[in-house]
């Protein structure tokens, strides 16, 4: 067992464990919110069409709405507020309107300035995570660090095609 004064954080992980209605809340919290790590693995696939991808954040706004109690609601209201705040989101939901032809080209409202017919194509598989960035990110850590410095532009050209491949 962890004694509790080798750290605060094991203090406090004791304390909240004993407290009392943990269990009714973790049953909650599985029975609500089971289909949030489902959805979350699917925004992480690649390749999926657009529409598809806000299909599946509509689908969970929609299970949010069904939340009852105080903390239900909580979560339900902080879910809106970041949506509505997101204006990726908004941007990215009317160019799939448009891809879809659900909505026209007339009212581009809301979507960048610099953004033309033939740009809005390549959002047909957009992500709407940024997990494959933060992936790049990691591999591109080892292909730049400071012991990399005489690499050739035709290796790192290579180096990097076997990365996107992988």
């Amino acid at each position: 067992m962890l004694d509790r004064n080798d750290a605060v954080s094991i203090k406090d992980a004791q304390d909240n464990i004993i407290k009392p209605g943990l269990e009714n809340n973790l049953t909650y919290i599985k029975s609500n919110f089971a289909k949030l790590t489902l959805a979350i693995e699917q925004l992480q696939r690649q390749h999926m069409p657009l529409s598809d991808l806000l299909k599946i954040v509509q689908d969970i706004q929609k299970s949010f709405e069904t939340l009852s109690g105080p903390n239900g609601k909580s979560v339900q209201n902080k879910f809106n507020q970041v949506q509505e705040k997101n204006r990726g989101l908004l941007a990215l939901v009317k160019i799939s309107q448009v891809l879809t032809s659900e909505e026209t080209l007339r009212n581009l409202d809301g979507l960048p300035e610099d953004l033309n017919c033939n740009d809005l194509t390549f959002f047909k598989y957009a992500p709407v995570t940024s997990v494959d960035v933060e992936r790049s990110f990691s591999a591109y850590k080892t292909l730049l660090s400071n012991n990399r410095r005489s690499f050739k532009f035709e290796n790192i050209r290579k180096h990097l095609i076997i990365q996107c491949n992988s």
